[in-house]
């Protein structure tokens, strides 16, 4: 793999890490129960992304 893509990878981890803990403020931040739900989900969705990609780059 080459560095650009390492890179590339590396930045994608860090803003899914991003939107990850910004939805988990959201969710810490409102006491609306549906959007505490939908930002919960988008949150866990970051999170596995975040996890599949830092496990890729661990291997690479």
């Amino acid at each position: 793999m080459t560095t650009k893509s390492l890179t590339e990878l590396g930045e994608l981890c860090r803003s899914e890490k991003l939107a990850y803990k910004k939805c988990c403020n959201y969710v810490s931040e409102t006491n609306n129960p549906e959007l505490r739900s939908t930002l919960g989900n988008l949150a866990n969705g970051h999170r596995q992304r975040y996890e599949t990609l830092l496990c890729y780059l661990d291997k690479n």
